[in-house]
């Protein structure tokens, strides 16, 4: 299976390796859609989470649903065992917030699979096992 890779840059003005690995899992994913035809690979996205703006702008946010430690990919693809999968993106050594604990935790409770990943190969492994139910 192809693993696409992308080099993770903390220059300022660039994404983060947070980011990085996220587009690293969402070119397998797009790649995968065309390879396979297996559209569960193009429902895959990311959850626009992020808490960098001014007071009122997330003040706005929060208003409009954004909230604190949602996960940062969806899969809304059912499999034999789970709802949707979701994935939580950290690079070591960044720790889960506990919101982002809590929410993981609570997503699982109502049958859904939550994790956290910590690079983009470890979401794609993840990713598959789940799609083919070998979790």
């Amino acid at each position: 299976m192809a693993r696409l890779t992308t080099k993770t840059s903390t220059k300022k003005g660039r994404s983060g390796p947070e980011e990085q690995q996220q587009i690293a899992f969402f070119d397998y994913c797009n790649y995968m859609t065309l390879a396979t035809k297996n559209m569960a690979y193009s429902l895959a996205f990311h959850i626009g989470n992020e808490r960098k703006a001014s007071i009122q702008r997330r003040i706005m946010m929060k208003r409009a649903g954004v909230k604190k430690g949602v996960p940062d990919i969806c899969v809304p693809v059912p499999n034999d065992k789970y709802h949707a999968l979701y994935i939580e993106m950290k690079i070591k050594p960044n720790r889960l917030s506990p919101e982002q604990a809590d929410y993981l935790r609570h997503l699982n409770q109502c049958g859904n699979y939550a994790v956290v990943a910590w690079s983009a190969d470890e979401a794609i492994e993840t990713l598959e096992k789940y799609l083919h139910n070998k979790l």
